[in-house]
């Protein structure tokens, strides 16, 4: 029987001031979708670390995200998505204890997913270059394991430094949590499988054009050398979600809800080779007042974006993996990411700024009644 794990993404999406309402009530109904997919079937619960990268996600603490949802629930099993391991910004030590924290507190659920920052707006905030946020990473990613499982710990890096301590609690998961680093580019997913690393996806796509990079994950993920104690042998991606009883109404509601945020996303995330080279002149740090103005200017331009949304229609949607319907045409979607071998889907339930809650708990309710049962009585015959 082949495994397949299902989760959900809160990515803290606010949208424009005012936000003394919006952006509390936003991160406590992202809360309540994790306690929500808990309780309809979902295997996982994901959220982002951002930092400054206002109206797109205000989410500045997955861990803490992790752990109020961790708290609610009994049995889904949580993820940060991302945790960033630049010392500046998350010390390793600091990670290796709060997240050794919230796995006692859940009961050993927790996962650390790893990565060094969306781009130049989020590093430049903590005095660092995009440049050399992967030498970090690397060193920070190979030493906390050895955090969580000697007994005293020490280390003389070139980005921190640690004397012979015992680091405190002491992880419930034996050996440790398993870890994920987040990739796009065949090289890091390459990488990732030599180390043994879980690869979070974030990326939008027809899921046909990612084959080529599940194969190269388990191609090197079969000969990996380790850089912990646990072989965290799963690639995921992420997906938009809105499941309706009505596939036409819930196309409806794509339509005015999606593609708030298209203009965000190539100002942000600036290490995405087409939309660096767009702003290869521009001195960075960049200060936020110019960052709004060139996300201004990217919504008049109508410039290219993964979250662009310009068609609805069934046939559109499927082909392009955005997993919004009804049952059967959401199930179908999610089918081919399957197919692919992805081994974890994870969903965004919140489409744009001013989705109603009730319609994304409506939509997880679904897709936890008629469209989960479905896949895993289907993968249970393979």
């Amino acid at each position: 029987m082949r495994r397949m794990e299902f989760g959900i993404f809160q990515g803290a999406s606010v949208g424009p001031q005012p936000w003394d309402v919006a952006e509390p009530a936003r991160i406590r109904n992202d809360v309540e979708l994790g306690v929500v997919a808990d309780r309809v079937g979902f295997d996982y619960f994901w959220a982002p670390e951002h930092h400054s990268l206002e109206e797109y996600s205000h989410s500045s603490c997955s861990h803490l995200a992790c752990l109020a949802v961790g708290l609610k629930t009994e049995r889904i099993r949580l993820a940060t998505g991302i945790f960033n391991l630049c010392p500046a910004i998350n010390h390793p030590v600091r990670v290796a204890e709060q997240i050794a924290m919230i796995d006692i507190l859940t009961h050993g659920r927790i996962e650390l997913g790893t990565g060094r920052g969306s781009g130049s707006t989020e590093v430049n905030t903590f005095g660092l270059k995009n440049e050399e946020t992967k030498d970090m990473w690397e060193e920070a990613i190979r030493a906390i394991p050895k955090m969580w499982t000697q007994e005293l710990f020490s280390w003389q890096g070139k980005y921190f430094s640690v004397p012979e301590r015992v680091i405190l609690p002491r992880v419930v998961q034996k050996p440790h949590p398993p870890l994920w680093v987040t990739a796009t580019n065949p090289g890091t997913i390459e990488d990732a499988g030599r180390k043994g690393i879980g690869v979070a996806m974030f990326n939008f796509a027809n899921p046909e054009r990612m084959r080529a990079s599940v194969e190269i994950y388990k191609q090197n993920i079969a000969k990996a050398e380790p850089i912990s104690e646990v072989v965290n042998d799963k690639i995921m991606t992420i997906a938009t979600l809105l499941c309706m009883e009505d596939g036409d109404e819930a196309r409806a509601e794509f339509l005015r809800h999606g593609g708030t945020v298209a203009a965000h996303f190539p100002i942000y995330f600036d290490t995405v080779p087409d939309f660096a080279k767009r702003q290869a002149q521009i001195p960075r740090p960049i200060p936020q007042s110019k960052l709004r103005e060139m996300i201004r200017q990217a919504a008049r331009d109508d410039i290219d974006s993964p979250y662009k949304v310009t068609r609805a229609d069934p046939e559109h949607l499927y082909k392009n993996g955005i997993c919004v319907g009804n049952p059967e045409e959401v199930a179908a979607t999610m089918q081919r990411y399957i197919d692919v071998g992805f081994d974890q889907l994870v969903l965004i339930p919140v489409i744009g700024f001013h989705q109603p809650q009730a319609q994304s708990i409506r939509s997880l309710e679904l897709v936890g009644e008629r469209v989960l049962p479905l896949l895993r009585a289907r993968l249970r015959k393979k």
